[in-house]
C-alpha cells in the first residue's frame, strides 16, 4: 500500500503538470513497463522465498546466487522490450537507456524482496518498493523545484531512477541480513530433502507462477492500448480508473503471499477442504459495490477534477465505477491463487489467466475499434471476474476430489 500511495502521488503530480495527451503517452509507457517487468522477474521472488524459507536460518548464499543467475536472461529480454518501446513512444534514444537500466534494477530489487521474505525479514522486504516509490516522488519534486520543465521523457527518467534507488536499498538489506553474519552460523543441510536448487530448477519452478501473473497483469495494458486507438487523451482518462484498480490488485498480490504458507500447512495436516466462504465474499464485494454506486450516481468525480483544474478528466467517472466493480475479483483472486499454489496448481493458474486474457483482449480491441470504449472496459471487468470464478471452481473440484493435485 505504501508503494501504491507513492505511485498515486507521483501520477497525481504529473496529471497537474502535463497536458492529457503528454500524460497519456507517459502512462502508456509505464503500463508497458509494469507488465514487462513481470516477465523479467519470472516468478523468481516467490520461488527464491520458498527455497530459502525451507532452510532458514541456514547459509543461503548458494540459493541467492542461483536466483541472481536465473534472472539474467529474463531480465535482458524484458529490459530490451521496455527500452525499445520507450524509445519509440517518446522518440528518444535516451529513453532507451532509461528503460533498460530502470527495468533491470526493478527486477533485481523485487528478487531481493523474495530473499528477505525467505529469511523471515518481513519488515526489510516490505520497505524496498516503498523506498523506491518515495525516491521517485522526491526526485520529481526536486525537478519541479529546479524550475526545469517536466516532460514525459524527464518524468520517465525520474521513474527509472527511483527503481535504481530501490535496488540499492534491496542489496544493502540483503547483505545486512546475510545468515553468515550471525554469531552462530548454521550449516546447510544436504540430505536431498533440503537441496540447493540449480539455476535451471529455480527458474523452472518459478516460470508457471510468472506466466500466471503475466495473464493477470496484461489485461490493464490491453485496455490502455485499446484506448490508444482513439487518442492518447482517452488513454489518460482510462488510466485514472486503472490506477485506482491497482490498489485491489496490489491487495490481491499481498494476500497471495500470506495465504500460500497457511494453506500449504493446512494441506499437509490433511485439511483438504480449504475454500472461500460466503461471508468472506460479502466482506470484500459490498464496499466496492457501494463505492461504484457513489461514483456513478453522484457528481463527486466531476467535482474532484474541477477542483484540481482538470475538468477533462471528469469523463473518467464511468470507468472509475467499472473499475470498482472489478476490484472484488482482484482481491478474491488473491485468496484463490494462494490456495491453488498450495495445491501445486501452477500450470492451471497459468493456462487459466492466459487463455482468458487472450479471449478478452480480442473482444476489448474489437469493442474499442467499433467506437465504444465503455463496452471495452466492461469486457475487462468481465474478464477479471472470469479469472477468479474459474479459479474458485477449480478449488471446489479439488476439494471434492474430482481433480487430483499435481
Amino acid at each position: 500500500m505504501g508503494t501504491v500511495a507513492a505511485q498515486l502521488v507521483f501520477r497525481s503530480i504529473l496529471i497537474t503538470v502535463l497536458v492529457p495527451a503528454a500524460y497519456g503517452r507517459l502512462s502508456l509507457i509505464l503500463s508497458i513497463y509494469n507488465i514487462v517487468w513481470i516477465i523479467g522477474a519470472s516468478g523468481l521472488p516467490n520461488g527464491v522465498a520458498r527455497y530459502i524459507a525451507a532452510i532458514a536460518p541456514a547459509d543461503d548464499s548458494a540459493i541467492v546466487r542461483s536466483a541472481f543467475r536465473a534472472g539474467v536472461w529474463p531480465t535482458l529480454i524484458a529490459a530490451a522490450v521496455v527500452a525499445a518501446a520507450s524509445s519509440i513512444i517518446l522518440n528518444s534514444s535516451l529513453a532507451f537507456v532509461y528503460g533498460a537500466i530502470g527495468l533491470s534494477c526493478l527486477v533485481y530489487a523485487v528478487i531481493t524482496t523474495g530473499i528477505l521474505r525467505g529469511r523471515g525479514r518481513i519488515g526489510s522486504a516490505t520497505s524496498i518498493m516503498p523506498i523506491g516509490g518515495a525516491g521517485e516522488v522526491v526526485l520529481l519534486l526536486v525537478l519541479l523545484a529546479s524550475g526545469l520543465s517536466v516532460t514525459p521523457l524527464s518524468a520517465f527518467g525520474v521513474f527509472c531512477l527511483g527503481n535504481v534507488i530501490g535496488l540499492i536499498a534491496g542489496i544493502s538489506l540483503t547483505m545486512r541480513t546475510d545468515p553468515r553474519r550471525a554469531s552462530s552460523p548454521v550449516t546447510l543441510t544436504k540430505n536431498g530433502l533440503i537441496a540447493v536448487p540449480s539455476t535451471r530448477q529455480l527458474l523452472g519452478f518459478s516460470m508457471w507462477l510468472g506466466a500466471a501473473t503475466v495473464g493477470i497483469a496484461i489485461l490493464p495494458l490491453t485496455v490502455r492500448l485499446a484506448a490508444a486507438l482513439n487518442s492518447y487523451t482517452v488513454v489518460a482518462i482510462v488510466d485514472v480508473a486503472l490506477v485506482l484498480l491497482s490498489i485491489p490488485l496490489r491487495m490481491g498480490s499481498v494476500i497471495v503471499s500470506a495465504v500460500i504458507p497457511h494453506a500449504t500447512r493446512a494441506l499437509n495436516k490433511g485439511d483438504k477442504n480449504i475454500t472461500i466462504s460466503r461471508r468472506e465474499h460479502l466482506i470484500v464485494i459490498v464496499p466496492f459495490v457501494l463505492g461504484a454506486l457513489i461514483v456513478f450516481l453522484t457528481p463527486v468525480v466531476e467535482w474532484l477534477f474541477d477542483s484540481l483544474g482538470e475538468p477533462a478528466y471528469a469523463e473518467s467517472a464511468v470507468y472509475l465505477a467499472l473499475a470498482l466493480l472489478a476490484g472484488p475479483a482482484r482481491v478474491l483472486y488473491g485468496l484463490a491463487e494462494g490456495v491453488l499454489v498450495a495445491h501445486g496448481e501452477g500450470r492451471f493458474l497459468a493456462f487459466n489467466s492466459l487463455s482468458i486474457a487472450a479471449v478478452a483482449s480480442g473482444a476489448i480491441f474489437l469493442a474499442a475499434a467499433l467506437g465504444s470504449m465503455v463496452i471495452a472496459f466492461a469486457l475487462f471487468v468481465v474478464a477479471c471476474w472470469a479469472v477468479y470464478l474459474c479459479g474458485l471452481r477449480r478449488i471446489k473440484r479439488l476439494n471434492s476430489g474430482l481433480v487430483s493435485t499435481t
